[in-house]
């Protein structure tokens, strides 16, 4: 097998889950990649309200490792580097970043590929965590040191399933909302037309006027 899961933490439930998917998991502390794609899941995640394992994608981002070293998603929304971390872990951070206005992410749900460059990401952010530093700003002083090819997976790849339901269901709404919806021809000048939808007509409108207002100031 060319791909597996590594937990610190025996869960019976991601075993259960990565059986499902048949996924082998390997139990163990030292953050060795026993196969050339490896899912690292976090003590919990995978039952934890709001951090849950898409199991529904983990071969998707298995098949990311064909092109990227690591692959984790966005930690929350609005949270930057600068607001995580001790004062002395940000001063270090910011040595090396130059700037900490700068998204975090989440390790909890972490595919490394066993490459080069995936294994020195893995060996330096563990060095960087030694003696208790934040695990996250951690992170990003390994990703800009070795610099692997990184795929940031969206937030909700980390939510609970309730959470991404919902989500998807607005998204399939809002499509199926469009395909409904007829196109109507708008007037924007004497004897020429563009399509859209009747809810954007007054934006093109007033898209339009200024687009000719601005012509005219010229």
């Amino acid at each position: 097998m060319n791909a597996g899961i590594v937990l610190r933490k025996d869960d019976p439930v991601a075993r259960s889950k990565a059986a499902k998917c048949g996924m082998s998991v390997d139990i163990r502390q030292d953050w060795e990649m026993p196969w050339p794609r490896t899912l690292f899941i976090a003590p919990g995640t995978s039952a934890v309200a709001g951090t849950c394992v898409p199991w529904d994608l983990v071969a998707v981002g298995i098949g990311f490792l064909e092109r990227w070293d690591v692959a984790a998603p966005f930690w929350k929304a609005g949270t930057l580097a600068q607001d995580v971390g001790t004062p002395e872990d940000r001063k270090r951070t910011v040595g090396i970043l130059h700037d900490l206005r700068v998204p975090v992410y989440s390790h909890e749900l972490l595919f490394v590929r066993n490459s080069p460059a995936g294994k020195a990401f893995l060996s330096a952010w563990r060095a960087e965590c030694e003696g208790g530093g934040d695990e996250r700003l951690a992170f990003l002083r390994a990703l800009y040191v070795v610099k692997p090819t990184f795929c940031v997976l969206p937030r909700l790849w980390l939510a609970d399933l309730a959470q991404r339901e919902v989500s998807d269901r607005r998204v399939a709404q809002r499509r199926s909302a469009q395909r409904s919806e007829p196109l109507i021809k708008v007037e924007i000048s004497p004897g020429r037309f563009v399509k859209c939808y009747e809810r954007d007509r007054a934006r093109i409108l007033a898209r339009y006027q200024n687009m000719t207002a601005g012509r005219h100031r010229r």
